[in-house]
């Protein structure tokens, strides 16, 4: 009999992770269907519902989405109840009231599978998530200490070390740039004009515009504004490997582009009211994911203000072309590629074998 095993993936990240699961669980020749809430698109599945109507930008907008999510809460708790497995992924303000939903009404195991970032904030999560769920999935060798001991946490490794199909050692001197100003329209609107002022303002260099997938049926220049003399790419690992520099909107892109060794500044614009919200609010240094891994495996900390940017510039809300030319004409490629190494061998390897692993034990042992 197939196995039923329920995710729940709302964003486009967490969708790639789950692919790279699922294709994983069919190499180990694991016999199981796949339900719930994730881009069919990406899986290759039929899925219940789609998750392109609760992606979301900044805190304002979740406010929004609130009567949909409620009209489908319990439609997605009843779909995992009759799952042997329910693993959700990422989202957390998304998936823990389903969460919550399941108590005392299921045998389903529940897993959470790329944990919310209880080190950033709204810490109280991780007693939360103890309570709540079989099992915690951590891709962050760090997570494990803002758990309580008694929590069932296992650092499975980094779902990206599973997805990334090489990693330059060295500036690759290709004469062209990517630009990537996010998926979310808002992100598109604030950074792509300033990306497009640093592009005209760079001399012999070609510059590549990596756009979502999703958005190769739709008219760009309504989404982007005009494009001029920029490549247009669909697919990034291929885009990237033409690449020897990348200004990246920030989220878990910037962590990509490090991780293939494509030198890296990250930026990023919103709302001023969702700025200020979210600075009141996380209490951190850096918001690189490969800054804050770094930061913390050489100080033990991620929001000691005296320390500098571990492997490449940060750019939040107030600044503009001109400080990012800057930090591009001064960008310290030795000390980039040698951090790279480093947090490649702190996240140490993929986490889609051994979740896959898991998996498999608890069908045994079922």
């Amino acid at each position: 009999m197939s196995k039923k095993i329920f995710i729940s993936a709302i964003e486009y990240s967490a969708n790639i992770h789950a692919l790279k699961l699922i294709q994983s669980l069919k190499d180990s020749n694991l016999d199981f269907e796949i339900f719930g809430i994730f881009d069919e698109k990406i899986i290759n599945k039929k899925s219940q519902f789609s998750p392109n109507d609760f992606r979301i930008m900044g805190f304002s907008g979740i406010i929004k989405l609130i009567p949909k999510y409620f009209k489908i809460k319990n439609q997605l708790t009843n779909l995992a109840t009759k799952c042997d497995v329910a693993i959700f992924i990422d989202s957390s303000s998304f998936n823990i009231p389903i969460i919550k939903n399941m108590q005392n009404k299921t045998n389903t195991k529940i897993i959470y599978y790329i944990l919310p970032q209880v080190w950033a904030w709204k810490r109280y999560r991780a007693k939360l998530l103890s309570k709540l769920c079989d099992e915690l999935w951590g891709i962050i060798p760090f997570e494990k200490d803002y758990y309580p001991q008694d929590s069932n946490i296992s650092y499975v490794g980094h779902p990206l070390l599973d997805e990334i199909p090489y990693s330059n050692t060295n500036k690759q001197n290709t004469n062209k740039i990517a630009l990537m100003p996010g998926s979310r329209k808002g992100e598109i609107k604030n950074l792509f004009s300033i990306f497009k002022e640093v592009s005209q303002k760079i001399p012999n260099k070609k510059f590549i515009l990596i756009a979502p997938k999703s958005f190769q049926n739709r008219d760009l220049n309504k989404i982007y504004g005009e494009i001029d003399n920029i490549e247009i790419s669909f697919d990034p690992y291929t885009a990237l490997k033409e690449c020897e520099f990348a200004f990246v909107c920030s989220g878990t892109a910037t962590l990509e582009t490090t991780l293939l060794g494509i030198p890296t500044i990250l930026a990023y614009k919103t709302r001023v009211l969702d700025f200020l919200i979210a600075r009141s609010l996380v209490k951190l240094k850096f918001v690189g994911l490969a800054n804050i891994f770094l930061s913390y495996k050489y100080h033990k900390s991620i929001n000691n203000t005296n320390i500098q940017a571990p492997i490449h510039p940060e750019f939040l809300q107030f600044f503009d072309a001109q400080c990012l030319l800057d930090a591009y004409y001064n960008f310290d490629y030795d000390k980039f590629f040698k951090e790279k190494e480093s947090l490649i061998s702190y996240l140490e390897h993929g986490s889609a074998k051994i979740c896959t692993n898991k998996l498999q034990n608890f069908y045994k042992n079922k």
